[in-house]
């Protein structure tokens, strides 16, 4: 699996866990280790929005 979609993965996977627990955002995105992604082509000003995008695409399905 490329790094793109383990990163695309991972993000499910985080914010998944945090909508089903009504776990804010903030919290969720700040303890999670991007580290191993952050020299990915714009990561450092796409990922907070995608994962934002994510979290409330999954809160949604949710309810």
């Amino acid at each position: 699996m490329k790094k793109t979609s383990r990163l695309l993965a991972g993000l499910v996977l985080v914010m998944g866990r945090a909508a089903e627990s009504m776990e804010p955002f903030d919290e969720a995105y700040d303890k999670t280790d991007w580290s191993r992604f952050e020299h990915l082509p714009l990561f450092r000003s796409a990922n907070r929005m995608n994962a934002y995008n994510t979290y409330l695409q999954l809160e949604h399905e949710a309810k």
